[in-house]
């Protein structure tokens, strides 16, 4: 046999193996490939767990923000009303104020023991009137001369009011 033969028959042989081996590392790399994607499956069936566990999460907190915006919301008209509720009443206490303020205003005038010096606010005399000699000329609350004997907690109570003292009247009728 001629060395041209032996050269046909051994490209013939490497064709063959080249043939069989081909299948065989195709065979091998999609089984690798094949281990590879079970591996990233298992990886991502482990993370849908953990994102099953976010999105819990991300949805109890957007729960809870949706209510404690409505109990905002709730909160606020409660406000407003007590707000529109507060505007209602304060303008007839004004008027009361006023009208008390005015009657005390004509009580001090009518008074002879109260002398006004025309700037509005009355001068009580010591011993007369609601001043009882005690602070001479000032209210409990501190002021000079001011209409209203306060205690110094800044309320009008009723024994501040005229008739209705710890002491007693002391007005001379």
């Amino acid at each position: 046999m001629d060395t041209i033969w032996w050269w046909v028959i051994a490209v013939v042989v490497l064709i063959a193996l080249a043939l069989l081996l081909v299948p065989m590392m195709r065979k091998r790399n999609e089984e690798s490939k094949r281990e590879k994607a079970a591996e990233v499956r298992a990886e991502a069936q482990e993370h849908s767990q953990v994102v099953r566990e976010r999105e819990a999460h991300a949805t109890q907190a957007a729960a809870e923000a949706r209510q404690a915006r409505a109990e905002a919301e709730q909160k606020l008209a409660e406000a407003d009303k007590l707000d529109t509720e507060s505007a209602r009443r304060r303008e007839p206490a004004m008027e009361a104020r006023h009208e008390y303020e005015e009657k005390l205003q004509r009580a001090d005038e009518l008074d002879p023991d109260v002398d006004t010096d025309g700037d509005g606010r009355p001068d009580r005399t010591e011993g007369h009137g609601t001043d009882h000699g005690t602070d001479h000329g000032t209210d409990h609350d501190g002021t000079a001369g001011g209409r209203l004997d306060r205690d110094r907690d800044g309320r009008l109570d009723r024994d501040d009011l005229p008739g209705q003292g710890r002491h007693g009247d002391t007005r001379r009728t």
